[in-house]
């Protein structure tokens, strides 16, 4: 041990800022030294908040810097405001607070508004972005945010920055969940599927720490109340990671519950898959279909019903992705049985599979308001009159949606969510896709705005927006109006038949 230990060095060199603005000696806690005892070639940290690891991690890349030579060490944020703090308020204050006799040893050569550079010939770099450079060290903060708020972005550090440190070289990406989309939710889920062990010096070897971890994360206060189904949530949470959850443990989180409601996977996960299925302000459907997976409404059985009527809702894209859902009303509840999807067919493709390989007996077949319009200088060839033609010898009706207001379209997709049932056997890709349909990050305003951002998501969720609408038609104008008490009456005893 000794100044050549670089936890020695982390241990016995550095301040920082704490949660009350003091300024205390820098200790590694379990989880910090977790990290650090078994760093890899490329790495993955999800955490609970508060845990420390992002001022570790930050520390620990500087100190790398300031004690080896020609080392150029970047550190990417998913904010200018981030990127600020850990410039001034971690990075600076550590190296202002140096024991003197380090200082000069140190030795700041040039100090910018984002960029250091020291005697030995390292720099260190603190950015929104890493473009034009080449880095052997690299830290990506809060990855999960970045991913959220602004995919290119992200795209750019994994297509990029990553790529360009060498194989000997070190990538440290940590950040809490944020939803389900993006680089981060893939490479953790990855991560976990593969383990560990016997990986090559380009995979990521994954840390998880979730809320349990944080010794002050307890409350002694014996008058904590909650209901029975954090109870269960407690012992369900137990049997699956093997851990205890104390009492003090358990009213503290209870109290966090209370205040973030469904955030608390996302701020304070127990599991590596609870911190990706949170919901998030990002996303428009996501809190909705992880309450259809808690109240048992994504199953693995058969919903088809062959006396129910089949009804088919369409996106159609004409250079792009085309997706079709396939639904039942029964009860009060839509029953989403199928969904299909490709790219680049036209009509008669659609209509050949639907009459030939979808062999159901349709009822009504919905288009989406733009089906009418086809080509510009045909007015007579449109989706609509194709379908119509190739349809002649059945009984299946068409109806072209008409055009809604975005922000009411999806807000009516939100609230028929509560009632879908879904067939996850053979409906789960469009599901997931639909929980990845999100909003715009504006960066100036730092805030999400309430527009949806276009990406492979959309077309499903387009297409779900379609069932929807189309399904507040057929009860409007076929007598069939469901009945929501109904449906949690089905909803109910299915629940009980599961227990």
């Amino acid at each position: 041990m000794g100044i050549n230990c670089q936890k020695w060095r982390l241990n016995n060199l550095y301040r920082i800022i704490d949660r009350n603005a003091n300024s205390i000696p820098f200790r590694l806690n379990s989880v910090q030294g977790d990290v650090l005892d078994n760093i890899h070639n490329r790495n993955l940290i999800l955490k609970a908040r508060q845990l420390g690891m992002s001022t570790f991690a930050v520390l620990m890349l500087m100190d790398s810097v300031l004690f080896t030579e020609n080392l150029a060490g970047g550190i990417v944020s998913y904010s200018l405001e981030h990127a600020q703090h850990i410039f001034k308020k971690i990075i600076g204050h550590a190296l202002d607070t140096l024991p003197e006799e380090f200082k000069t040893f140190v030795g700041i050569v040039q100090r910018s508004a984002r960029e250091i550079t020291f005697n030995n010939g390292s720099s260190l770099r603190v950015d929104t972005t890493l473009r034009g450079g080449s880095y052997p060290l690299v830290l990506v903060s809060e990855f999960g945010k970045t991913c959220a708020r602004n995919p290119q972005k992200a795209e750019e550090v994994i297509t990029g920055t990553l790529q360009a440190v060498p194989k000997d070289g070190k990538v440290i990406i940590e950040s809490t969940g944020e939803g389900n989309e993006g680089f981060f939710a893939e490479m953790v889920t990855e991560a976990a599927r593969r383990g560990n062990e016997s990986i090559s010096a380009l995979e990521y070897y994954l840390f998880f720490y979730p809320w349990m971890d944080e010794p002050s994360y307890v409350l002694y206060e014996t008058d904590i109340k909650y209901d029975v189904t954090l109870t269960d949530y407690f012992n369900r949470i137990e049997r699956e990671t093997g851990r205890i959850i104390t009492q003090p443990q358990r009213n503290w989180y209870a109290v966090q519950t209370k205040i973030l409601g469904d955030k608390i996977k996302q701020e304070f996960p127990s599991t590596i898959s609870e911190a990706f299925l949170a919901s998030s302000d990002a996303f428009y459907f996501a809190e909705g279909i992880s309450k259809a997976y808690n109240e048992n409404r994504c199953l693995y059985t058969p919903l088809y019903d062959a006396l129910l009527p089949v009804y088919v809702a369409m996106d159609i894209g004409v250079n792009d992705l085309t997706v079709m859902v396939f639904f039942q009303i029964a009860h009060g509840e839509v029953r989403i049985i199928d969904y299909y999807e490709d790219k680049n067919k036209g009509v008669d493709f659609y209509a050949k599979f639907l009459l030939q390989d979808k062999k159901f007996l349709y009822h009504t077949i919905f288009l989406p308001h733009d089906s009418t319009k086809r080509d510009p200088l045909d007015v007579s060839n449109t989706y609509e009159r194709d379908f119509r033609r190739l349809f002649s010898g059945t009984n299946t009706a068409f109806h072209v949606l008409k055009r809604m207001d975005k922000q009411l379209s999806i807000s009516h997709a939100k609230i028929m969510l509560d009632r879908c049932v879904f067939n996850v056997s053979r409906a789960k890709p469009f599901l997931d896709k639909i929980s990845k349909y999100r909003k715009i990050w504006n960066e100036a305003q730092g805030r999400y705005l309430e527009e949806p951002y276009h990406n492979d998501a959309s077309n499903y969720a387009d297409c779900f927006q379609y069932m929807s609408q189309a399904v507040g038609h057929l009860e409007t104008c076929l007598s069939i109006r469901g009945s929501l008490d109904k449906h949690k009456q089905v909803v109910e005893n299915r629940y009980k038949r599961i227990i």
